[in-house]
């Protein structure tokens, strides 16, 4: 959405004069609505800025396991594995496990979560470990 909101917003301020300037700009700003409408509609959200969160909290179980639940608010979460075990987690519903998993963080490693992803994000350890899970909203 950034891209097509400046290269739109560019173009309207270098047309001017007359009712031909006028046209122009009205059919930039309808090119800009209907982009912003089709971004809304595919679950995209304009980025905000954090003020707040939750975290650091931990996650250290071995079997599967809620990680951070559903937020239309969150704005961001980032995971970072400070224990010896292996971390997989899946962003999504499905049930993670050592297999089948979205992302595999080891020891010392760090993950951000894509921004604006608000869904379930669950998790397993392969062996004993710690994260640190910290939720921005």
């Amino acid at each position: 959405m950034g891209w097509q909101t400046r290269r739109i917003l560019d173009t309207v301020g270098t047309a001017t004069g007359g009712t031909q300037s006028i046209n122009y700009n009205l059919e930039a700003i309808e090119a800009l609505m209907i982009t912003l409408q089709a971004d809304v509609a595919d679950g995209l959200r304009p980025p905000n800025a954090t003020t707040g969160g939750t975290g650091p909290t931990t996650f250290t179980s071995t079997s599967y396991g809620t990680i951070a639940t559903s937020s239309t608010g969150r704005l961001g979460c980032t995971l970072f594995n400070e224990g010896a075990g292996r971390l997989h987690a899946t962003l999504g519903t499905s049930t993670t496990s050592t297999t089948l998993y979205t992302i595999s963080i080891g020891s010392g490693e760090y993950y951000e979560v894509p921004m604006n992803y608000t869904g379930l994000i669950g998790g397993i350890f392969a062996t004993a470990g710690t994260a640190r899970v910290t939720v921005l909203s």
